[in-house]
């Protein structure tokens, strides 16, 4: 964290916390879509993910067991593999 830019850490984070919603929007989205979530994720939690998949029509959705908020960390095998296994289907 110490060799962060703070500037860019500040304008990240702006741009989180400022951005407006687009939730109304997602039912536009007519691309393959995955949507990866922790399981114990309690930053972006489970059922936000649920609420998206539901407006994304067609879309997947994975849980990802014994994992939070940084599943790709803390789950990275089933994480890579759900990804493969997505492309792979869209070929």
């Amino acid at each position: 964290m110490i060799g962060n830019h703070r500037i860019g850490i500040r304008r990240a984070l702006r741009g989180v916390i400022e951005r407006k919603p687009i939730y109304d929007e997602l039912g536009k989205v007519n691309t393959p879509t995955l949507i990866i979530v922790g399981e114990e994720d309690v930053a972006t939690v489970p059922a936000k993910s649920e609420r998206i998949h539901e407006k994304i029509k067609g879309s997947r959705l994975i849980k990802i067991p014994r994992a939070g908020h940084s599943s790709s960390i803390e789950n990275a095998e089933d994480v890579n593999r759900h990804i493969k296994d997505f492309l792979v289907s869209l070929t």
